[in-house]
């Protein structure tokens, strides 16, 4: 094992990523991007990073469809690029990171066969960046129907798909216990490969852990404000935070409303990244700043942690994520825009 968790390309890796970080947008690209109208935004999208997908899918998409394909293309494209010139442990690494992609697209998959969503369609919006190969996703996605694809995906040992699983989206039409089941085993497995005895990949660890305490929190938020019971809630907890365990989210699960939850936020160490925007909810009620705010602190944290170690996995997740923000915020910008939303209230969706 070497100083970073073990033999890789580390020097060279994060020389190419750190290059590929100056082409993420900046503030004032968001700026001008929240004046234009969906043509004026595809134009100018047209002549970033972004411009082949855009060029090759515009005969087949158009205005927020278009763009929404294309930055998701653009993002798994991304990604396997990294994938492709890292070796060693750091490529093993960052492989296992990767496989949130798998979720995500047994996801959209199963969305989009419930939904009879087009076969082209759904295979346009995937991120085969995991473990499943993009023939792999394409099978699933050309399966005669939901059994089918629950038949596939219950082939696949890494994600322990139980009959039970099974029989509540084919037979039940159910897809939530199925996301749920994933989301837990996607974190459970992540945190099992990382190891806390390295420097580098223990500070990895810690970032997904805080991830994981993001994601509850967002979810206990949402449903506490919709007046869910707690037993419910507690179902789609994922276990493995790092500041909020089993005890600290069943406590807040059981309290009235969000008070305690806002209490417990108010003693958590992201307090003073989100303390504004935890004022404004607590006058007013509303989730989206709060929401936002717990994935800026997210992004903090993992922009921290790569400063500490440059040559390590730490700078090339930090990339990611923020390459995952950025196509997320174009994808809110052309849905406001092509829903007529004002300025302002878009403006307020993106994590910036």
């Amino acid at each position: 094992m070497g100083l970073f968790g073990g033999k890789g390309n580390y020097a060279y890796a994060c020389a190419r990523v750190k290059a590929r970080k100056s082409f993420l947008l900046s503030k004032d690209a968001y700026s001008r991007m929240l004046v234009m109208d969906i043509h004026e935004l595809g134009r100018f999208l047209g002549e970033t990073q972004y411009k082949d997908e855009m060029a090759q899918y515009g005969a087949r998409y158009s205005g927020a469809n278009l763009v929404e394909v294309a930055v998701t293309r653009n993002l798994a494209a991304t990604y396997s690029d990294i994938l492709s010139f890292t070796t060693g442990h750091l490529r093993e690494t960052i492989g296992n990171y990767l496989r949130r992609w798998d979720t995500f697209n047994v996801k959209t998959i199963l969305r989009g066969r419930m939904s009879k969503a087009r076969p082209e369609e759904v295979l346009d919006t995937l991120v085969p960046a995991g473990a499943f190969s993009e023939e792999y996703l394409k099978s699933l996605v050309e399966a005669e129907g939901v059994h089918e694809v629950m038949e596939e995906l219950a082939k696949q040992a890494s994600l322990g798909i139980t009959p039970e699983l099974h029989r509540e989206v084919v037979d039940a039409g159910r897809l939530a216990p199925l996301e749920d089941h994933l989301e837990k085993l996607l974190y459970y497995d992540l945190l099992e490969v990382l190891e806390p005895t390295n420097t580098a990949e223990g500070l990895l660890r810690d970032f997904v852990r805080r991830e994981v305490d993001v994601t509850n929190l967002k979810v206990l938020l949402k449903l506490k404000a919709a007046r869910i019971p707690e037993e419910r809630i507690q179902r789609y907890m994922v276990p493995g935070g790092l500041e909020f365990g089993a005890d600290k989210l069943r406590a807040m699960a059981q309290g009235e409303g969000t008070d305690a939850t806002v209490s417990e936020l108010e003693k958590s160490s992201m307090f003073e990244d989100i303390k504004p925007a935890l004022e404004r909810f607590k006058a007013d009620g509303r989730l989206s700043e709060l929401t936002i705010a717990l994935d800026k602190a997210l992004i903090g944290t993992s922009e921290k942690f790569a400063n500490y170690y440059p040559m390590s996995v730490l700078p090339i997740v930090n990339y990611m994520t923020r390459k995952r923000v950025e196509v997320d915020n174009i994808r809110i910008i052309a849905r406001g825009k092509e829903s007529g939303l004002p300025k302002a209230v878009i403006e307020e969706l993106l994590v910036m």
